[in-house]
């Protein structure tokens, strides 16, 4: 025993040496596997002076592993013995210690749960009268009071019980399920009325001078309501006691969270509302104190169970009119308690009626589509829970705006109440659609024509005008999302009226940056109002260009005006041309590009990922800017200047840096030139795509083509860095939308210097890439892409032919074949198939159909499978057999056609799997279309020398032949379906 005691002792020691810890760690172990372990830690768990708490603490340990793991290895003198010695351990410390120093809670807790799990084992058949002989130690001899220590253990080992053997929020087997309804059906014969008495007559004698106890009592009557008779609750005695103890300071909400448990437990409906009726808790609850906020939180709590009960009757098929109307007089009287407690000033009050009030919400959307009438005093309620429900998106006093450092989690918290108290304010919108747009309307103008006629608002009023306005866009149907009367466009309408006020009352000045904020978020969400209104535009591009929103002070809110007003430009193209001068004026200051150390940030699961800079917001800027230059109407030398004027920095500062050579010292100078060459991009990205056909004609073409090349010399110089080659491919993929065919020319040195460093995930998304502009710009590209096709694929096998070093590098290598096999289709849909057979690319054509088949046999990856196959159809219905393309024939004959019978006969091949069917169907198409290209051709190698060479029976062959010329290519694949069966059997 002393050598156990010291081995946990040395096992927790912090200052203990390694190696000692480690036997010792070995040593507990041994112990805890041993046959006579727990037998020696129940030894130690017992002498006399007491062992250090650890040690105790292990003893249980072992003790609860053997109960719970191997009881089955115990004699029934092993199991007396645990018996007899945790009674004289529950009599020595309990009852008999008279020492004021209690037990260790964790010791403490720990025996209560070790014979909780003997009491699963041996109640009722081994030791029937468990719960009297416990009892018995609780009560004196005399009977005039209780040994408070006992009752404390006792109190806690029945909510062990409780937890063990009831508890439905606990997974459990079949094993236990059973065992479980066995212990509580003996339990109900007798035991559970003997625990009710005595749960009520501890909390009698306790509640005055060991709130604890009263509260263990009070948690027990709760836990065991659910599942024992309850008349045992429900009579006057205990309810007297229930409804006088909501008074008393210490147990008020132990109390109320018994009644809540009360409520809760499960009966059928018209019982359930016989015992609300009864109850008439929400008489009683009128009556209360209500000013301790944590008693609050808990009333509010049975409010919401008494509310969900009542709704669950309420809505239940089987309750008849009269029983409805019962339910819904006592919903009424609980409502007021709802809507005070949805309005209280903590946060956690609020949310704990969020049930019951979705629960009303449900109860009148079904009313609505039943299309019966709302009372008077459902209306009522309805306009009085919204007022809550807005009046609760208000932050509160105390929290100031902008502390997501300080206090992230509040803000978190507070963003998730705000979306909970929308999606009940969307759904008194859908119920009635008109009190909503009123009161949203009266909320909005009020606070806006206060503004404008000088008072004084505090920035949380305002914020919260701001915000009302933004969600009532989400809340109604598109159809009501209208800006002027549909009768009279000279007439706004409620939303037209609230977009007018927010531009005229100037409110994007108030001095709070959540006014402007929100402001800009409603200017780009109704940013079609001013269509209707387009004199109102002024006033908004004014707020947005100065330092209320591109140019405000705080950069949070500067980089979301630089998005924001992006999104307005965009949307609002058609009526900008008059005011492109100004803007662009103002604009010119925000275009410096300025390189920053990358900062990272953490995913959910701990993966670093680069946060978002400043610069990838200013790339928002630059688009805008090259939208409004590319505007239609504007005169091409005004627009020649003015993109001479925004590339020429950026230009210049390219040729700097280069001419500066890379110092490896020096982080950001890759970053630099990444930021200028993608700013130009992202400029060129605001303008039109140029049609193919005619290219670009205008002059400021050029300065495009100059700002190309020397995009090219960057790459060039630095293609061995990825974050070199991004920018590249980023700038070059939207410089060729907008100058178009003039820059086929540079394509190959382009696509050279992107090839010979890329990575895998750089060729993923490149090659859809050179697919795009092959399809965009043929015929014309036809003789570049030719040029390219071999040191396209060559990079594509190189990587192809490495073995994967993990799972994320494997998921890349599919995707890569995904994206090499559509590489190949796009060029076939764009009519580019000679380049495969061209002089240059003839003879490599089959190592390229042999990477094809190599996919298309593999039956682990059915997706790529069905890709393949897909490709050979395509070359199929392209060159048929392949008359006049050397090797292609061949090919087609002695290695296609046997792999679409090859691969559905292989084992491993599924075709009730859905995917696998699809690769079945390609399969199949190729076999259907080969017969219809080339006839009798196709069925004589079939019939005469292939399905023969498979061992196929001539009649079979013959049936094969008869189905593919008669069939539909879904009756032929059924049948083919039925063949491949037949030859895997």
């Amino acid at each position: 025993m002393d050598q156990i005691e010291q081995a946990v002792i040395y096992a927790l020691g912090p200052q203990v040496d390694p190696n000692l810890k480690a036997q010792a760690n070995a040593y507990c172990e041994q112990v805890k596997n041993a046959a006579d372990g727990w037998q020696m830690c129940l030894q130690l768990f017992m002498k006399q002076p007491k062992a250090v708490a650890e040690a105790r603490f292990f003893a249980l340990q072992v003790l609860e592993n053997t109960l719970q793991n191997r009881y089955d290895t115990l004699d029934s003198n092993a199991v007396e013995y645990i018996r007899q010695t945790m009674m004289e351990y529950l009599r020595r410390e309990f009852v008999d210690n008279t020492d004021s120093a209690s037990e260790e809670n964790f010791i403490r807790n720990k025996a209560a749960q070790s014979l909780t799990l003997l009491f699963a084992h041996v109640y009722p058949n081994i030791w029937p009268t468990f719960f009297k002989d416990i009892m018995e130690l609780v009560q004196t001899p005399t009977g005039s009071s209780s040994h408070e220590k006992a009752a404390d253990f006792f109190l806690r080992l029945c909510l062990s019980i409780d937890e063990e053997v009831a508890r439905l929020d606990i997974p459990r087997n079949r094993e236990e399920v059973v065992r479980n309804t066995a212990i509580k059906d003996n339990m109900r014969l007798g035991d559970i009325q003997l625990l009710a008495s005595f749960w009520f007559e501890l909390l009698q004698e306790f509640r005055t001078s060991n709130s604890t106890i009263g509260q263990l009592a009070l948690r027990n009557i709760g836990a065991y309501v659910s599942w024992m008779d309850i008349s045992l609750v429900m009579n006057d005695q205990v309810m007297s006691a229930l409804y006088e103890l909501l008074n008393d300071t210490n147990l008020r909400i132990a109390a109320a969270e018994c009644l809540a448990d009360v409520v809760s437990k499960g009966m059928q409906p018209l019982d359930k509302l016989q015992m609300i009726q009864m109850l008439n808790l929400t008489e009683t609850m009128g009556r209360l104190e209500r000013s301790d906020p944590e008693f609050i939180e808990h009333l509010a709590r049975l409010t919401n169970v008494i509310g969900i009960e009542l709704c669950k009757i309420y809505l239940d098929n089987s309750v008849q009119a009269e029983g409805k109307a019962a339910t819904y007089a006592l919903i009424e009287q609980a409502i007021p308690f709802l809507l005070e407690f949805l309005g209280d000033e903590y946060d956690d009050t609020s949310t704990a009626v969020f049930a019951f009030v979705n629960d009303m919400l449900t109860i009148f959307k079904k009313q609505k589509r039943a299309m019966q009438p709302f009372s008077q005093s459902q209306q009522e309620f309805l306009g009085r829970l919204l007022e809550v429900i807005i009046r609760k998106m208000k932050y509160d006093d105390e929290t100031e705006w902008g502390n997501e450092e300080e206090e992230p989690e509040e803000e978190a918290l507070f963003v998730e109440l705000r979306k909970n108290l929308k999606i009940f304010a969307d759904h008194i919108a859908t119920i009635n659609e008109e009190l909503y747009i009123n009161y949203v309307h009266s909320v909005v103008m009020d606070t806006l024509q206060k503004y404008k006629a000088g008072n004084n608002l505090d920035w949380r009023t305002v914020e919260l005008c701001l915000h009302v306005l933004f969600t009532y866009g989400e809340a109604l149907p598109k159809g009501a999302m209208q800006f002027v009367n549909p009768n009279d466009p000279n007439v706004l309408s409620p939303l037209g009226e609230m977009v007018s006020e927010l531009v005229t009352s100037n409110i994007s000045a108030y001095p709070h940056p959540s006014a402007a904020l929100q402001y800009f978020e409603d200017i780009a969400r109704y940013y079609q109002f001013f269509d209707h209104r387009p004199d109102h535009l002024p006033q908004v591009l004014e707020s947005f260009v100065d330092t209320r929103g591109l140019h405000h002070p705080l950069k949070q809110i500067r980089s979301r005006c630089w998005y924001l007003f992006h999104r307005f430009v965009k949307s609002l193209k058609s009526q900008m041309s008059q005011y492109v001068d100004t803007i662009l004026n103002s604009m010119g200051d925000l275009l410096t590009v300025q390189a920053e150390v990358p900062v990272e940030s953490n995913t959910a699961d701990g993966m670093p990922i680069p946060a978002a800079s400043m610069f990838d917001s200013q790339l928002y800027l630059f688009e805008t800017v090259g939208m409004l230059i590319s505007l239609d109407g504007m005169d091409v030398m005004k627009q020649t200047e003015y993109l001479k004027i925004v590339l020429e920095p950026l230009v210049d500062g390219i040729r700097k840096y280069m001419e500066q050579g890379y110092n490896p010292d020096d982080e950001l100078y890759l970053i630099q030139l990444h930021h200028y060459v993608t700013a130009i991009g992202s400029v060129a990205k605001g303008f039109p795509s140029v049609p193919k056909e005619t290219g670009c004609a205008q002059p400021w073409g050029v300065v495009f083509k100059q700002a190309t090349e020397i995009i090219l010399n960057v790459l060039q110089g630095y293609n061995r860095f990825e974050t070199i080659r991004d920018a590249a491919r980023f700038s070059f993929a939207r410089l060729i939308n907008c100058i178009g065919s003039e820059l086929l020319p540079l394509l190959p040195s382009f696509i050279t210097g992107l090839l010979t460093e890329c990575q895998v995930t750089e060729l993923v998304d490149f090659l859809p890439f050179i697919g795009m502009i092959s399809f965009k710009f043929k015929p014309m590209i036809l003789n570049i892409i030719d040029e390219l096709l071999l040191p396209l694929v060559k990079r594509v096998f190189d990587f192809l032919n490495t073995s994967p070093s993990g799972t994320d590098e494997a998921l890349l290598l599919i995707d890569l074949r995904k994206a090499y096999l559509n590489f190949i289709l796009s060029l076939f849909n764009a009519d580019l198939q000679r380049i495969f057979v061209s002089e240059r690319n003839l003879e490599h054509l089959n190592t390229i159909l042999q990477t094809i088949l190599h996919f298309a046999k593999n039956n682990d990856d059915p997706a790529t499978q069905k890709m393949a196959f897909a490709v050979f159809m395509k070359m199929i219905n392209t060159w048929g057999a392949g008359e006049g393309i050397t090797g292609f024939s061949q090919f087609v004959y002695n290695e296609l056609v046997p792999a679409t019978f090859t691969v559905p006969m292989h084992a491993s091949f599924n075709v009730a799997d859905g995917q696998s069917i699809l690769v079945f169907g390609e399969m199949t198409s190729i076999q259907k279309t080969l017969y219809s290209k080339h006839g009798n051709e196709f069925l004589e190698y079939m019939n005469n020398v292939f399905l023969p060479s498979m061992q196929c029976p001539p009649e079979t062959a013959q049936n094969y032949c008869q189905a593919l010329q008669q069939y539909d290519n879904r009756a032929f694949k059924k049948y083919f379906q039925t063949f491949i069966q037949e030859a895997k059997s």
